[in-house]
This record gives structure tokens, C-alpha cells and sequence, in this order.
């Protein structure tokens, strides 16, 4: 039996909260300039009239777009363009790491769900963290990747490195049973 049409309309409720998050982002990114601190979510709920939830839930949504960077000790914050979000440099830091040294060989599919374990991120977080290092060149998303959806490294890695030599074992990758 068919449940229906697969693009269902969204309950009221979420226009509502998709409109919030909407007039949220158009605040926060036309009056505050990149590097500018932005007030508490009080402070902007009541100079935009909304209730908090939905200035946090439009908060938290810039911050998983790397817009802004929340909960890091101080009043959140407006990033500038190309600037890492502070939570994701760590994470930047190992994966460059790892394919300088071997760990991570071309064409070889990152351990996505691992790396956020590794470093307290959450899935939208991780993805966030992961376009950077796409934007910059260290790695490239592939839709139709030899293991699926996911970011790989290039076979040519950015800023003229040589790439390690992918037929040669790695740790992080299965051998070839010899014939």
C-alpha cells in the first residue's frame, strides 16, 4: 500500500519556524560584519520580536553553516568568509595530518562518522568541518564515489604535493589478496 506523495507539506509549525530562522539569518548576516560579536539569543529576540526558541533554533542553524561559532566560551560570534569555525580546526589539523602521512591515501573515502566520534562532533558539524577542507582542496565530495556519497582525498593533492602512492598498503586500507 502507497503512504502517498513523498513530498508532503510541512505542518504550519515549521513554516513558522523556517520563516524565524529566515529573518534570524538576514539580521545576524546584514547587521553584524564578519568578526563582529553578535548579542546573547535574548537580546536578539527581543529586538526582532520572535520568541528565543526560534532565535536559537536560527542560531544554531547558522552555526551548522559555519556562519557564525556558538558555545565557544564567549558571546557568539560572526566568521568571517573562509574562516574556519573554531570547533573544526582540531579536526582540520588530523585530517591534513593524516594524508601527509600516508593514513589517508588517494581516492580513499574518509571514516566520517569516526572522525566526528574522534572529535566530539555531531553529523552536521563533521559535514560542515568537511567542506572547508573541500573548499580549500584537500579534499572532494563525491555523489557516486567508488564507497558512496562521501568525501574522499584527490588524487592530486592541493598546493602541489605529491600524492602517496595508492597501490602501496596503507594503514586504514585493506590489501589486495595476492593471486
Amino acid at each position: 500500500m502507497n503512504a502517498g506523495p513523498s513530498a508532503a507539506p510541512r505542518p504550519e509549525s515549521m513554516r513558522v519556524l523556517d520563516r524565524a530562522c529566515l529573518i534570524v539569518h538576514r539580521h545576524v548576516t546584514t547587521t553584524y560584519p564578519p568578526g563582529a560579536s553578535i548579542p546573547s539569543t535574548k537580546q536578539l529576540a527581543r529586538a526582532l520580536e520572535l520568541p528565543e526558541k526560534h532565535v536559537l533554533q536560527g542560531l544554531l542553524r547558522l552555526d551548522a553553516l559555519g556562519e557564525i561559532a556558538l558555545h565557544t566560551g564567549t558571546l557568539p560570534v560572526r566568521l568571517r568568509p573562509r574562516e574556519p569555525h573554531p570547533r573544526d580546526r582540531a579536526l582540520h589539523g588530523a585530517v591534513r595530518d593524516r594524508i601527509r602521512a600516508g593514513h589517508y591515501v588517494p581516492e580513499q573515502a574518509l571514516p566520517t562518522g569516526l572522525l566526528g566520534a574522534e572529535f566530539g562532533l555531531l553529523p552536521h558539524h563533521v559535514r560542515r568541518a568537511l567542506q572547508f577542507l573541500t573548499a580549500d582542496g584537500t579534499l572532494r565530495f563525491d555523489a557516486h564515489g567508488p564507497y558512496g556519497p562521501g568525501y574522499y582525498v584527490p588524487a592530486a593533492i592541493a598546493g602541489g604535493e605529491s600524492a602517496p602512492d595508492p597501490t602501496a598498503p596503507a594503514r586504514g586500507r585493506r590489501r589486495e589478496p595476492r593471486r
